[in-house]
């Protein structure tokens, strides 16, 4: 995934992360020192708007009309209870009437027909927007969308990165490649799709056709209950001459996606410390599917504040708008181990007190547990220690041995012998 993404190490996707923060909250260069050092980032800016070329790869085969036939292509079936095959990584592009920037999402699609699937796109999507601002717009009129597979990398992860409204996702990616992303115009529309894509779906969405969905076996390990989306109907099919059908399957963790999750997370942690310093940490478990639960360390500074961060969490960016569970701790916790999370929450934690209840927020439709579809209620735990006005009471100091006596001890330890005598059988 970081190689993706243009990088040589998990730990360097700090850096994108870093870049994205600057970009969604440019500063003015301070001075010519300062402008001296940003100049790389305003370098690595130059490559970012997409090239349109003329001829392109993934349209050396053009399929129209009648001979248009999805069982054709290898879609398949993830998990045995699965009603239909399914499209797991189809990269959907579309563009809304009034925005000058065209918006790529990953949503699956059922296939229905041999020229129809099931657009399952969530309401808060880009897509959905574009969908719904288009049927006010255009009122009757079908919706232009096109669905490329097998994209570039870099192409794949712009589509799931959380790049600021205003930077298109092929710009995202053209930063993490270091060159340009080629784009060509659609055969049947006006939307730009990646040229080296493997396939391309072309066609459109009725404003008043929709078909039941699911269920499917999902990132939650479950299977999904059915609902109804909007009908994506294909009228061209373009491909290389000898492509190559990318897909994925979801399920519980650990899967592919909750690996994409865990790179992605090192992205989230500079921009959210870019809107909030105090954070020294931020977590997304995969087995909590990835962004259900959130576990935050932090250097609190009065009291109240990590219900501060708890908030900040939820509404700075779209992508933990359905993160149920945040747990807030000190920066003497280590965000990413149990043991120490659970010790936190065990120790600096009054249920009564410490317990942020919201109800009546956005939740993800495939939560089953909450009690109206896309509609819950979300946790704050405050597992930090607590301060005067928090509490009346005299805190504990943890145990912490001392120095010296940690050196004597791994001085003498090889003479002592005890791993020796512990393998000895009896």
């Amino acid at each position: 995934v970081a190689m993706g993404m243009g990088q040589n190490s998990v730990e360097a996707l700090r850096e994108v992360g870093k870049l994205l923060a600057y970009l969604k909250e440019p500063e003015p260069p301070k001075g010519l020192k300062d402008l001296w050092q940003k100049l790389p980032v305003f370098k690595q800016v130059l490559n970012m708007p997409a090239k349109t070329v003329k001829k392109a790869p993934c349209q050396e085969v053009v399929i129209s009309g009648e001979d248009v036939d999805l069982s054709k292509i290898p879609v398949q079936r993830c998990w045995p209870g699965d009603v239909a095959p399914l499209v797991t990584w189809g990269l959907t592009v579309t563009k809304g009437p009034h925005k000058k920037r065209q918006n790529l999402g990953i949503y699956r699609q059922q296939v229905i027909g041999k020229n129809k699937l099931i657009m399952r796109w969530l309401s808060h999507r880009g897509g959905a927007l574009d969908f719904r601002e288009w049927c006010q717009t255009h009122p009757g009129e079908p919706y232009p969308v096109s669905v490329a597979l097998g994209a570039d990398p870099a192409t794949i992860l712009g589509a799931v990165t959380p790049v600021p409204d205003t930077l298109s996702e092929y710009a995202f990616a053209g930063l993490l490649r270091g060159d340009k992303t080629e784009v060509v115009k659609s055969i049947s529309n006006d939307l730009h799709v990646p040229a080296s894509a493997e396939i391309v779906l072309e066609g459109y969405i009725a404003q008043d056709e929709t078909a039941p969905e699911g269920p499917y076996g999902d990132h939650t390990g479950y299977y999904n209950e059915v609902d109804d989306f909007p009908v994506f109907t294909v009228t061209h099919i373009t491909h290389r001459k000898d492509p190559i059908y990318h897909s994925t399957y979801t399920g519980r963790p650990p899967d592919e996606p909750a690996i994409l999750g865990v790179a992605l997370n090192e992205v989230f942690v500079p921009i959210l410390q870019k809107q909030f310093p105090e954070i020294v940490d931020f977590y997304l478990p995969p087995e909590g599917c990835s962004y259900r639960m959130a576990v935050v360390t932090m250097k609190k500074q009065y009291p109240g504040h990590a219900k501060r961060v708890m908030m900040g969490v939820w509404s700075f960016l779209r992508q933990f708008m359905y993160t149920k569970f945040v747990i807030v701790c000190d920066d003497d916790v280590n965000a990413r181990d149990w043991n120490d999370v659970i010790w936190a929450i065990t120790t600096r934690m009054d249920p009564a007190r410490d317990t942020v209840m919201i109800e009546n927020t956005p939740i993800d439709y495939l939560d089953f547990a909450s009690p109206v579809s896309g509609l819950g209620s979300k946790m704050g735990m405050d597992a930090t220690n607590k301060m005067p006005g928090e509490t009346d009471r005299e805190w504990g100091e943890p145990i912490v041995m001392d120095e010296a006596v940690k050196k004597r001890v791994d001085d003498i330890w090889d003479e002592l012998g005890i791993m020796n005598a512990s393998s000895v059988k009896r």
